[in-house]
């Protein structure tokens, strides 16, 4: 009797601590979409970009309309060079709404990065018509120029100097060269090149 006593004992106690939430509350299913995503970016700024998309995804599987969870995921899986998973959140999120800059951005640099420059360059056209002075909040070195200076690098890839050159007297007004010429053409690549350093 002695030891059945004591073996129900354990049996709750055992029961008791498998019941209890180790993190005090701090489990996913207590967290709302918001919550979840808010956690994700704070580790994307931590550059632990697994943990944060595993996160923006849990975020979008408890609200599938929580757009900025696919947004998050898209540039976690950018950050983590895992490009296709990337294209995939971002469009999800633009499916969801259209005028989310920061997905229509990150796509821009996924497809530069794909070297689907047509692409990059539509992306970045369409994040720039939602906010002409795009700036990432979650990484102050991402801006509007940055767009530009994709956009001359993509128009350049597709041997579309004119555009490219555009793009770039955007960034730099002084600079200007015939891109009709081998010489013009070296220069602008040149241009672009040093503008990538200091934008």
């Amino acid at each position: 009797m002695d030891r059945q006593y004591h073996w129900l004992l354990f049996s709750l106690l055992i029961f008791f601590i498998a019941g209890c939430d180790i993190d005090g509350g701090a489990g996913t299913d207590n967290f709302t979409a918001q919550e979840l995503t808010e956690q994700g970016w704070t580790l994307f700024i931590s550059k632990n970009y697994k943990s944060a998309a595993n996160k923006f995804v849990e975020a979008f599987g408890k609200d599938p309309g929580y757009t900025e969870a696919y947004t998050g995921a898209g540039w976690a899986y950018a950050r983590s060079l895992n490009l296709d998973k990337a294209v995939d959140s971002f469009s999800a999120g633009i499916a969801l709404n259209t005028n989310l800059a920061d997905a229509h951005a990150g796509l821009a640099f996924v497809y530069n990065a794909q070297k689907s420059y047509q692409n990059s360059i539509q992306s970045a056209q369409q994040a720039l018509t939602i906010n002409a002075n795009w700036n990432f909040a979650h990484d102050q070195t991402l801006d509007y120029q940055d767009l530009h200076l994709l956009m001359a690098e993509s128009y350049f890839a597709l041997l579309d100097f004119n555009n490219s050159l555009a793009q770039v007297k955007l960034l730099n007004p002084a600079f200007d060269v015939d891109v009709t010429t081998y010489e013009g053409r070296s220069a602008l690549a040149a241009e672009i090149e040093r503008l990538r350093g200091i934008v």
